[in-house]
């Protein structure tokens, strides 16, 4: 659940989560727009349409007073004539239509005048009383007020009635279909923000796996092109690192190859020197910056990528280093088992494990060996039964070259940083904590990808 909290609190501030929430925005806002603006062109087109019918039937009638005036009166007065029917004398001869009343008198070749009327006086026979419980008036159109005087000078009225609009009072979107367009647009916002976020979530992995182990294949490359422009460039900077690592690694075995020779003439000529004491503080500090010189180089090579990958048994590699320990008379132990493969890097599996053996032997006299699963994850324990460390020096406990107040001997003090290096190779993390019945405990923990 606390995970489940996190991720929604940090999933707005992601590029998906900007995505997601600007498609559920997005769509709604752009769907109602599109819509207002088809319904508002359906409307002017209708309203058109409208105009069109009522100079039809304006026209229509005319005509059929040309030919029989007392029929068409009558016919008007009977509403016999649908869409037509005769003009109350309550309607009031003022409020005409300029446009439309020269439209109709161009059509009629005579003065026409055209006014708009609503429901309540288009029908008002019918508005007049109330209707039934399951009817209403909606349906009924509006209707334009006609009066025109023909050739004769004979003055005619009438009503000509309008299409009736289907949709007069019915919303553009139903109550219904709003939700249905956020709830669309949540879902394709997040298909949308996984799609168009997988090559950087490659990516993203990619780049936290090479800052620990610093070997990777390259990522295929593919995506949209912006994409497949940054897949490229880290690519080519992750095998510009790689290359670098190289260089200085060569660099440095140079350096110290070519300071083998100068150091052992020296190591000759102070053994020439006459005072005892002074030649063996000389030769020993010659000694220290030999092991110095060889440190370095270990510590440079602790990075080194390329060893090849394979899986291991991981019982088996600790069993055979308590034995190897054991037939020297070192007191190792290999006291609990999990059956479990992993994929690592044997080599540096290895000497990391030496390193933290001999410390714990170096400390506490004596490790102990036992392996786990954490969490899907491999932990494998370097157990000793020394004084441990004060917690402030635990985190400085792998920078190389420092030595910690319960340090002893001649060391470089670089054994813990090589052997976190060379775990990073394959992805893996070295931790130190102090044990409760006193101690120091170093875990390996191997990422559960890596186990099999």
């Amino acid at each position: 659940m606390r995970d489940i909290l996190r991720w929604l609190r940090a999933y707005p501030s992601s590029l998906a989560g900007r995505l997601t929430l600007i498609l559920v925005i997005g769509m709604p806002a752009s769907t109602l727009f599109a819509l207002h603006v088809s319904q508002t062109w359906k409307d002017n087109a209708f309203v058109q349409r409208q105009h069109e019918s009522g100079m039809a039937s304006a026209v229509d009638i005319a005509r059929r007073y040309e030919l029989a005036p007392e029929r068409t009166d009558k016919w008007l007065d009977s509403h016999f004539i649908l869409g037509a029917h005769k003009a109350d004398a309550t309607m009031a001869a003022s409020g005409w239509d300029p446009a439309l009343s020269r439209s109709l008198s161009d059509r009629l070749g005579y003065p026409a005048k055209v006014r708009k009327l609503q429901r309540p006086e288009c029908f008002s026979t019918f508005v007049r009383y109330p209707p039934a419980a399951g009817m209403n008036t909606d349906p009924l159109p509006d209707c334009w007020l006609v009066r025109y005087v023909n050739a004769q000078g004979v003055e005619r009225r009438f009503v000509v009635d309008l299409l009736p609009n289907p949709d007069r009072g019915q919303p553009p979107v139903g109550p219904p279909y709003l939700e249905l367009i956020v709830i669309a647009g949540a879902l394709l916002g997040l298909l949308t923000a996984r799609i168009a976020t997988a090559p950087l979530r490659r990516m993203e992995r990619a780049a936290r796996q090479f800052s620990l182990a610093g070997d990777l294949e390259p990522i295929p490359v593919k995506g949209p092109s912006e994409v497949r422009a940054a897949l490229e460039t880290f690519n080519l900077a992750q095998e510009r690192v790689r290359e670098g690592l190289r260089e200085r690694t060569q660099i440095l075995a140079s350096v110290t190859h070519d300071l083998q020779t100068p150091l052992t003439r020296l190591r000759l000529r102070l053994e020439q020197v006459d005072d005892e004491a002074l030649r063996e503080r000389l030769v020993a500090d010659l000694a220290a910056t030999q092991q110095m010189v060889r440190d370095g180089l270990d510590l440079a090579r602790s990075n080194e990528v390329r060893e090849p990958w394979a899986v291991i048994d991981v019982n088996s590699v600790l069993s055979a280093l308590a034995e190897d320990y054991a037939e020297v008379g070192r007191e190792v132990t290999f006291v609990e088992q999990t059956r479990v493969e992993a994929w690592v890097k044997p080599n540096a599996l290895g000497r990391a494990l030496a390193n933290l053996v001999d410390n714990a032997l170096k400390y506490g006299g004596s490790a102990q060996l036992c392996c786990m699963i954490e969490r899907g994850n491999l932990v494998i324990q370097v157990a000793d039964r020394g004084p441990g460390l004060p917690d402030e020096e635990i985190e400085n406990a792998f920078q190389p070259f420092r030595r910690l107040s319960t340090s002893t001997g001649t060391g470089t003090g670089i054994g813990l940083t090589i052997a976190q290096a060379q775990v990073a190779t394959f992805g893996g993390v070295v931790t130190l904590r102090n044990a409760k019945d006193g101690g120091l405990v170093a875990e390996i923990r191997v990422p559960m990808r890596r186990l099999r």
